[in-house]
Parts: structure tokens; C-alpha cells; sequence
């Protein structure tokens, strides 16, 4: 293997700012041209299609970003700054187009260094800790946070030879790959569990099926905040969530526990963020303390009918929903509210055949999420010791 050596990210690339596209024309109705925003990255690293924003006006060329192009966050809310500066990649369509918006740095590599740097290398050194740490320490601002293409060219690391290089970003490349496809594959599940909910009880829904409330189908409980002082990060106690903000695709992320729980939620009961943004869905993958931002709900008649809780509680969310605009200061709905929201509930027989039809699915997409959570954690494991040459690949 041959020897690391000091450089910096802007001997390899420039970073090109995107364009100020006009507020007036950006828009939450879906269209082929979505607008690139911190909002699409992961805490750190990586695309994701939550808080997706449109554009309905003219579009520069020269702003339409490429399958693969490697962008980064130029922005960020000081309070929230866990993704400024790290690195995500355009995913590939055929549908729509992603624009370069101002917030949003483009990673171009100088022509004259392909021989000498692996693109993917440098996108995964845009996920470490360190890198980020750089960015955070040297950005400007107060109620947002900015960094700059020449702060981000200003970092030092060392760079392992060529080989090396494309070994490293094979490893990380391939883990994620496999995460990239257990995702695809759970959307497409989802979306048959939720297309034969919507067939048989929307759809095909009977006139003399019972009216009722929330209530009468599903039991609940509201969470309450336990002391601040009971809360840490060590893993001491019991998992709790306070709202939709380590919320995922099926299941939230620990990453507060309590040592002092006040309610909870039990494996696989549905959870609902219930304050400002109203209406994040979860379900819980053990039992967990639920804050006062969060409500768990289970079936009445048989607890264990989760899949059915779930896909019931997701064809509601548009009503939740609506109570973001309730409140003098931001939105919530509360357990009397619940008492009076409106179903329509169906008859038994069909919800066992659902819950029949719909649990292998489920337990496909349970399944698929803990294999995802498992190979993060190999790859974020990784991550740093391959970067920093703690581990070496063999050539």
C-alpha cells in the first residue's frame, strides 16, 4: 500500500453556488421540478425526499443538476446546523428534475486532478464527523448558519493513493447501495398495503357501515414529558421521543432516553406527532416513553392488529393534519379532539382479512428496516476508521 498524503478538498474540486431561484414561484404542489434544499439531506450525509419544495418558474439550464452530481449544504439554521456542509448525491429519474438552489453547493472536480482523486472518495470524507466539525467551527452567522466554497477547500485530510481510494469508497459505496435498495423495496411494499387499504375500506366502503369516533376502534394514549433532568444520550433508561424529529422511514431513532418515563408506547403501536408539525407518523419498534408531542394508538379489539392500526391512522392524516393550523402559536391536536374526530368504522370480518392479507407485507418492511439500521451502523462504523486509515483495505 502506498503512502497517505496531506492535501486539502480544493486541490480536487470547486464548489459552485446554485442559483436564487424566485420564493414566488416556489411551491409545495408536487411538479417535475423539485428544488434542492437543506431539507433533502440526511443528519449526516446522504439525499432524502422529506420537506420536498417545487418550482413553477422559468428554470436556468445550466441550474439543472445531473444523475450523481455530488452536492453540499451551503446553509443551515444555527439551531439545527447538524447538516451544513455534508454531502449528498442527485438521485437518478426519469420524471423530474432537480434544480440548484442558493442554499446548495455543487462539488466540480478540477479536470486536470481525475487522475488523482476517486469522486465517491470524496463524498464519503464530506460524511465524517471531522470534516463537519471543520465546517461548523468556521461557519459565519447567527440565526443561519453559512459556510462558503473556500471554507470547504480549506479542509485538510490525508488522501490514501488512487487504489486505495477506490477500494475505500467501494466498501461505503456498496453498503449503501444495499441500504438505497431495501429502501426501494419497502416503499414498494408500503405502497401495496396501502393501495388495497384504499381499495377495500375507502373505495369500496358501504353506506351502512358504522359511523363512530377515534375511540370506539382504537385504544390511545397522549405521552407527558418526564423531568428534563432524567433525560441522556448514554442510553440510560428507556428510549423517549418528543415528537416527529428522529422519526424515520417505519421506525424512530433513539437518541434520548429517560430514566424517569411518564407514558409509554408498546412494540408496534402506531405514533403520531400531536404538536407542531401535527401529523408525523412512526410506529414504535420497542416500548418507549412518548412525550407530551407524541400520541400511541393500538387496535381496541386486538392489540396485535398493527398493521391495520397503521394503515387505518395513515388514510386519516390528511384530517390530523388540518389541526396545524389550530393554536394561537403552532398547531396540536389533544386527546378531545380524538374523542370527536369522525370514521367510519368497518365491519370485523373485513379488518381480520386485511390484517391477514397486509401482515406478511408488514413483516416484510419491519424486517427490511432493522437489516437498514444494521448496515448504517456498519457503515457509520466504518466510516471513520477507513477514512482516517485506522482500518486499511486490502488491494
Amino acid at each position: 500500500m502506498g503512502e497517505w498524503k496531506s492535501a486539502i478538498i480544493g486541490d480536487f474540486v470547486n464548489i459552485k453556488h446554485g442559483y436564487a431561484f424566485k420564493g414566488a414561484d416556489i411551491t409545495d404542489v408536487p411538479s417535475e421540478n423539485i428544488l434542492v434544499t437543506p431539507g433533502n439531506f440526511h443528519i449526516g450525509g446522504g439525499f432524502k425526499f422529506s420537506k420536498v419544495k417545487y418550482f413553477k418558474g422559468e428554470i436556468p439550464a445550466e441550474y439543472v443538476l445531473k444523475a450523481n452530481d455530488i452536492v453540499v449544504t451551503m446553509t443551515d439554521l444555527s439551531k439545527e446546523s447538524d447538516t451544513l456542509g455534508y454531502s449528498a448525491k442527485i438521485p437518478k429519474s426519469h420524471t423530474v428534475r432537480y434544480l440548484h438552489n442558493q442554499r446548495i453547493g455543487l462539488v466540480q472536480f478540477l479536470k486536470n486532478e481525475k487522475e488523482t482523486i476517486v469522486p465517491d472518495f470524496i463524498y464519503w470524507l464530506m460524511h465524517t464527523k471531522e470534516y463537519q466539525g471543520f465546517i461548523v467551527g468556521s461557519a459565519s452567522g447567527s440565526s443561519i448558519m453559512h459556510t462558503s466554497p473556500s471554507r470547504i477547500s480549506e479542509y485538510e485530510f490525508l488522501c490514501p493513493p488512487l487504489p486505495e481510494q477506490k477500494a475505500i469508497a467501494s466498501v461505503l459505496s456498496s453498503l449503501d447501495d444495499k441500504i438505497d435498495l431495501l429502501h426501494c423495496q419497502n416503499k414498494t411494499l408500503e405502497a401495496m398495503a396501502e393501495t388495497l387499504f384504499r381499495q377495500w375500506f375507502v373505495e369500496e366502503a358501504q353506506e351502512d357501515w358504522e359511523d363512530g369516533k377515534i375511540p370506539d376502534e382504537f385504544d390511545y394514549t397522549m405521552g407527558a414529558s418526564p423531568p428534563g433532568e432524567s433525560y441522556n444520550e448514554a442510553g440510560v433508561g428507556i428510549p423517549m421521543f418528543q415528537g416527529n424529529a428522529d422519526f424515520g422511514f417505519r421506525f424512530p431513532k433513539k437518541r434520548i432516553f429517560t430514566t424517569d418515563p411518564k407514558r409509554f408506547a408498546e412494540k408496534f403501536d402506531t405514533i403520531i406527532s400531536v404538536r407542531a408539525p401535527v401529523g408525523a407518523q412512526n410506529m414504535a419498534s420497542e416500548k418507549c416513553c412518548i412525550g407530551r408531542g407524541v400520541g400511541a394508538f393500538r387496535y381496541k379489539r386486538k392489540s396485535d392488529y398493527y398493521a391495520y392500526t397503521y394503515f387505518k391512522l395513515k388514510s386519516l392524516m390528511r384530517e390530523i393534519q388540518s389541526f396545524n393550523e389550530t393554536g394561537t402559536v403552532f398547531g396540536s391536536i389533544g386527546k378531545a379532539d380524538f374523542e370527536e374526530f369522525d370514521i367510519v368504522i368497518p365491519p370485523s370480518e373485513l379488518v381480520d382479512k386485511y390484517q391477514s392479507e397486509v401482515k406478511p407485507i408488514d413483516e416484510k418492511v419491519i424486517a427490511n428496516t432493522i437489516q437498514i439500521r444494521t448496515l448504517e451502523k456498519l457503515r457509520d462504523t466504518l466510516l471513520p476508521k477507513l477514512m482516517s486509515g485506522e482500518v486499511r483495505v486490502t488491494i
